[in-house]
């Protein structure tokens, strides 16, 4: 299922509107070493932005799942040589079909069932797991879907309630045109 107000622009432009060192620090993942997140799961890589960092970053598997087989075929070609899986799938139809220490939710909870997304996330994580989500900020950016569905924090944090997911961080300031949070599975 393709997520309303999506659509990818070029490479260049795209990967021009985040710091990556940035907000995988704030979010915790670029702590090489640490062994906080063995398996990740990634919805949704586009050209391989995050998930080049993030399976060099990661001590076990990334799989990455995107309904777009240009983007995986990208992702496949600029993570040569890492541990990253990367799956044709539609995660909110099936969802993720593996068991993870952390699902990646970035810029995808304006699909039309965020609460089932969610839902499909708490089911692929083990105990103690997390969900890291980013999101545009709510305002003038150069780009992300319209304000009328962008959500805001505090409606992310209603729906990982009723997805049974705790949210375990106040929104992260990722700059310049984001914001992060971070929920775990309340079981």
């Amino acid at each position: 299922m393709r997520v309303r107000d999506s659509g990818m622009p070029e490479e260049e432009f795209w990967e021009s509107l985040f710091d990556v060192p940035l907000i995988l620090d704030r979010l915790g993942i670029n702590h090489l070493g640490t062994g906080r997140f063995h398996d990740v799961a990634e919805l949704g890589c586009g050209y391989g932005t995050f998930t080049v960092p993030i399976a060099q970053a990661i001590t076990g598997k990334l799989y990455t799942f995107d309904i777009d087989p240009a983007m995986l075929v990208r992702t496949r070609e600029r993570g040569q040589g890492l541990s990253i899986e990367c799956q044709e799938r539609d995660v909110v139809q099936h969802g993720f079909g593996v068991e993870v220490d952390a699902v990646l939710l970035f810029n995808i909870l304006h699909c039309e069932s965020p609460v089932d997304l969610l839902r499909h996330a708490a089911g692929a994580l083990r105990p103690g797991g997390e969900v890291l989500i980013i999101h545009w900020q709510h305002g003038e950016t150069p780009r992300g879907p319209s304000l009328d569905i962008r959500p805001r924090p505090k409606q992310i944090a209603e729906w990982a309630t009723v997805a049974g997911l705790a949210t375990a961080s106040e929104p992260i300031d990722l700059p310049p045109w984001h914001y992060g949070m971070v929920c775990k599975h309340e079981g």
